[in-house]
């Protein structure tokens, strides 16, 4: 494609921010919207440069996607600077001060930018936010099952296991114990308004029992083990304790993809687990949210339980 081309259509550039399930919002989001709209697709991977707190690192590039550019345009600037000079520049665009920009920037978790859904803009379109809802690229799913497929061919262990998974009436089952892993290796553990016990487990696990029988669960999470109080007598278990190290959040997540059935907890990564599942028949049991500062909604198939 010439730079003469690329610059004569709309583009959407969206800030990628946070762990692998945020990624995922923020390109879904913006690569529904550029369908919509016959735009090209930004990726702007500044954040990663100066996030000093929890060093998350970019992930979306084990991932197949659709064609896209990648800007990192602040390599010049000391770290302690990238986010202010992102402020200002979604300030000035966001009040149309820079000629052929605009931008949207999200209001927080409870407000939903209904009008992303019908925008057209010439130009550019900034999109800073985390975009945690389906209802911005449900109509891009199809699309968006093509593009977040792991780029890399899985290890035999993993294949083996996925092929199993198939198989069977097999259940990913996922939980988040901590908020948050910091640099330094210290936790911040779930509160009570995120905090799902093992009762929640249990009554998902019925819930699901009286559609189908469970062959085999599949525990995931930054405490894995901790869900086997959760496993009924009689039902086999798999803790999924392995994939540690650098990747390992895209090795579980393909793994839960691949499981038939999912049970999910307050975190991104096992939301997409359930939402990357392609089939048909696919039960996602998920609790039902309570703050949505810090819950996710859930898709729009998925059976919702109390807590």
């Amino acid at each position: 494609m010439s730079s003469r081309e690329y610059s004569n259509r709309p583009r959407v550039v969206v800030k990628i921010v946070g762990g692998l399930g945020n990624q995922l919002f923020c390109y879904a989001t913006a690569r529904a919207l550029a369908l919509r709209g016959e735009a090209e697709l930004e990726l702007d991977v500044d954040f990663f440069r100066s996030d000093v707190r929890y060093e998350r690192e970019y992930r979306l590039d084990r991932f197949v996607l659709a064609p896209h550019r990648l800007r990192s345009t602040r390599r010049w600037l000391p770290r302690a600077l990238d986010l202010r000079w992102w402020r200002v520049k979604r300030l000035l665009a966001r009040h149309g001060l820079v000629p052929g920009q605009r931008a949207v920037v999200e209001e927080g978790a409870k407000h939903f930018h209904d009008e992303l859904l019908g925008m057209r803009w010439t130009g550019t379109l900034l999109l800073d936010g985390y975009w945690q809802d389906e209802r911005y690229f449900r109509d891009a799913r199809a699309q968006l099952l093509s593009e977040l497929r792991v780029a890399r061919e899985p290890d035999e262990r993993h294949r083996s296991l996925g092929q199993a998974m198939q198989a069977s009436h097999s259940v990913a089952v996922h939980c988040r114990r901590h908020h948050h892993r910091l640099a330094d290796g210290s936790v911040h553990a779930a509160n009570g308004r995120t905090g799902l016990d093992v009762q929640y487990y249990r009554r998902a696990l019925e819930q699901l029992s009286a559609r189908v029988r469970p062959d085999h669960l599949y525990l995931f999470g930054d405490e894995p083990q901790w869900l086997s109080a959760a496993v009924p007598e009689g039902v086999q278990a798999t803790v999924v304790d392995w994939n540690g190290g650098p990747g390992g959040e895209v090795r579980d997540l393909w793994l839960m993809t691949q499981c038939r059935h999912c049970i999910v907890s307050n975190s991104t990564l096992s939301w997409w687990g359930a939402w990357l599942g392609s089939e048909a028949d696919r039960i996602v049991i998920a609790p039902r949210p309570q703050d949505l500062e810090y819950w996710v909604p859930n898709a729009r198939s998925w059976q919702e339980i109390d807590w």
